[in-house]
């Protein structure tokens, strides 16, 4: 018997819990960026010697005479983004580290703070910026950033990401699953451009229980207090508030919004200023819930028609990654005569949940947790609820969620049961 938890998401909270709140930068798509998509440089580590031999310093010869034994220069090549297994026969069941490397040329900007951003990168990395780590991540289907405004030269920089996709029994997922394992950097990476102190963070949605009221919270970058305003252009709704002196500011207000439908995916235009930033986003307005066994949207039964779907490329072998990939996965869905998409078993990307924003596509959305999973471990459960957390933090705003899914298929057993229920806990404090 399949044993799925999920809760519906009513996006209401406005409190944070541990492990404490997401650093990844909210709306990429409404930042000022710089694409490092493209064909990187790539040496293979099955045996897991390029940290010991520093692979991260990409050191070049300094004569004729001495021989640098892995050099990305002499290397193959990887199209970023996009999975390795697919893009050579050799590496279709390859199961370790592969360390990717890419120059490129950037000239800074004053007063400026710059970012390097990775949509997802499948499962285990490490990331260097000439010769500098800049940090680690786990997490095959979450994004994350890492600062790089002292790091970067002003002319030709290299980038390095050591990626590993070694499965591990205390890992989320562990060492079984039914879906392909995929490793790489299986989305884009950007350089993001921002100001000293930036709108980091905002949960802009409608007050719970109401279907005239916006309520959320902005949080910048810095601790410090600073005036905000948020717009919606089309009603000439302004709303202005003050941050507290760590950065944070609520808000409610009273709004006349035509709710977001599958049938009419209405998207307003949002703008949050601050005294150095400005953030455009596109957001649906619509209320969730549930009534006995009714599932109610905009206080009115909905019933959901739908398929599951993996991140699968519709017209090739390997994970999807880009905007022709959702839309035809999307258009397929519409032509099924769907209205609802079982996001299976990890975050889809960014693009597919904006994408069905737009198209006007129900999500459930979940986290790998799956299967045999190390329940009585505690940084098996802190790795689930940061990934559980960054999936919430970057799609809070997207109205086409009405899911968050803990797990799929686990088996009912007392650990299982308590490491489901915090999760569930700490998805509602979010």
């Amino acid at each position: 018997m399949k044993r799925i938890v999920l809760i519906l998401c009513f996006l209401s909270g406005l409190a944070f819990a541990q492990p404490g709140p997401s650093n990844v930068i909210a709306n990429i798509p409404g930042r000022t960026t710089v694409s490092l998509d493209g064909t990187w440089n790539a040496i293979l580590d099955p045996f897991e010697t390029g940290l010991h031999m520093k692979f991260f310093e990409n050191a070049k010869p300094k004569d004729k005479s001495e021989l640098i034994e892995y050099s990305f220069d002499a290397a193959g090549t990887l199209k970023v983004p996009g999975d390795w297994n697919t893009q050579r026969d050799s590496l279709l069941f390859y199961e370790n580290p592969l360390w990717y490397q890419r120059n490129f040329s950037y000239r800074k900007r004053a007063n400026a703070r710059v970012f390097v951003y990775f949509g997802a990168a499948h499962y285990f990395s490490r990331v260097w910026l000439n010769g500098k780590k800049l940090g680690e991540h786990t997490g095959g289907f979450t994004a994350f950033n890492f600062e790089v405004t002292d790091t970067l030269n002003d002319g030709e920089n290299s980038l390095v990401v050591e990626v590993n996709n070694a499965r591990h029994a205390d890992a989320v997922p562990g060492l079984d699953s039914d879906w392909w394992n995929y490793g790489g950097l299986t989305r884009s990476v950007q350089l993001v451009e921002l100001p000293q102190t930036f709108v980091q963070d905002y949960f802009i949605q409608l007050a719970k229980g109401s279907q005239n009221e916006i309520a959320g919270w902005i949080r910048l970058s810095n601790p410090q207090s600073q005036a905000i305003s948020i717009e919606i252009p089309e009603i000439s709704l302004k709303k202005s508030v003050t941050t507290d002196a760590l950065g944070y500011a609520e808000f409610r207000v009273p709004a006349q919004l035509k709710l977001w439908t599958p049938e009419d995916p209405k998207l307003y235009k949002v703008l949050i200023s601050s005294a150095e930033d400005k953030v455009e986003d596109q957001i649906g307005f619509r209320t969730v819930e549930v009534r006995g066994t009714q599932i109610l949207l905009n206080g009115k039964p909905i019933f959901l028609r739908g398929i599951s779907m993996h991140e699968e490329a519709p017209f090739r072998d390997g994970r999807a990654y880009s905007e022709e990939d959702a839309a035809t996965l999307l258009g397929w869905a519409k032509e099924l005569g769907c209205n609802f998409i079982r996001l299976t078993h990890y975050p889809h990307s960014e693009t597919f949940i904006r994408l069905a924003d737009r198209k006007g596509i129900l999500l459930w959305s979940e986290v790998p947790v799956y299967w045999h999973t190390d329940w009585n471990n505690p940084a098996t459960l802190d790795n689930a609820e940061i990934q559980l957390r960054d999936m919430i933090a970057r799609d809070r705003n997207r109205a086409a969620v009405i899911f968050w899914s803990m797990s799929n298929e686990t088996p009912l057993e007392p650990g299982r049961l308590e490491f489901i229920s915090k999760m569930a806990t700490y998805a509602r404090s979010l």
